[in-house]
């Protein structure tokens, strides 16, 4: 591939440009394409995802649903960089391209349709080829030159200096997918498998239940076993546990789980829908959830969490739904000793 996409860039004129479909479903490929681009001469100065397929009862189990067009042009120059200062390129790009995507979402929702046109996975994948917008510019990052570093032998499970820059890159696309509904501000305090379960749960209000999206979220997120959190895992309706589901799983120590609000604010629902008086679940969530009284941010961030499940539960399980709100109201006005 490297020698195919150098001997065109050799061919082309300096203004000339490659145009490469790339569909893939796992982000990991990303590294070896980074590699090719580097070290062909070559940079990507644009890149757009495009839809290709829709849902269909006709069609059943994973199918990769969009095609990404990347844009490539020759590297003229050799610019330098650092890796500190790309960390805020990459922020850039991805952001730009995340926001350009869900603009375009909010659009046509305003104007003929009620679906998303871009899904969130479509997103995370756009928001990987955005990354390498600002990685393929540079010649030279933190003194190496890359189109040497892109060539050079791999090592059996050997973590090289491109493998890093593109985690870093996954990392920063997955930071950008906030669910409408939870500050950013909080939604950066959560452990993986808290985003996990809240972003699960919004792709479920809209009707997408589809495990690989759940397999890549997981991934995304770095969540252990994310099969624990999973109340069905078939390929087209796979879905959370509730509240209830839950019951009293996932509070011991050692759960990706333990100790997080978002844990203790289930296991307030679950009380409820059994039936527990609202002050004695007030008072149980004032142990589970760790600082309850000394930290106002935990405090807020049940409500806020409430509140969000209460929205995105109203068509899944409206009982639970019920229960969010009234937990939300409880601690709104609790009111310290």
């Amino acid at each position: 591939m490297v020698a195919a996409y150098k001997r065109m860039a050799e061919c082309m004129p300096d203004n000339g440009i490659q145009v490469i479909m790339f569909t893939h479903q796992s982000g990991s490929i990303w590294a070896d394409m980074a590699n090719i681009v580097w070290a062909s001469g070559l940079q990507v100065t644009a890149a757009w995802y495009v839809v290709t397929e829709t849902d269909s009862a006709l069609r059943d189990g994973s199918y990769v649903k969009g095609t990404i067009l990347l844009v490539l042009r020759k590297r003229k120059g050799v610019l330098k960089t650092t890796r500190d200062d790309l960390a805020w390129d990459i922020q850039e790009e991805v952001q730009a391209q995340v926001d350009a995507l869900a603009g375009l979402n909010q659009e046509a929702r305003g104007l003929y349709r009620d679906e998303n046109v871009f899904e969130d996975a479509d997103i995370q994948m756009a928001g990987y080829a955005a990354a390498l917008r600002a990685l393929t510019r540079y010649a030279i990052i933190d003194g190496r030159d890359m189109a040497t570093e892109a060539v050079r032998p791999r090592v059996k499970n050997e973590t090289t200096f491109v493998d890093g820059l593109i985690a870093f890159a996954v990392d920063t696309a997955n930071q950008c997918l906030v669910p409408q509904g939870i500050p950013k501000a909080h939604w950066d305090r959560l452990s993986g498998a808290e985003r996990f379960y809240l972003k699960m749960l919004e792709l479920e209000a809209r009707g997408n239940k589809t495990l690989d999206n759940y397999q890549n979220f997981a991934k995304a997120f770095k969540v252990r076993d994310f099969r624990i959190l999973m109340a069905s895992q078939k390929a087209n309706e796979a879905r959370l546990r509730s509240a209830a589901e839950f019951g009293k799983a996932e509070m011991s120590e050692g759960s990706e789980l333990h100790q997080s609000v978002l844990r203790a604010t289930l296991y307030g629902l679950m009380e409820l829908l059994n039936g527990v008086d609202g002050g004695d679940v007030v008072a149980h969530l004032t142990l589970n959830v760790p600082d309850f009284y000394a930290n106002q941010n935990q405090r807020e961030l049940v409500v806020e969490l409430s509140g969000y499940l209460a929205g995105k539960l109203e068509s899944l399980r409206p009982d639970e739904a019920s229960s969010a709100r009234v937990l939300r109201d409880l601690v709104r006005n609790y009111r310290l000793a």
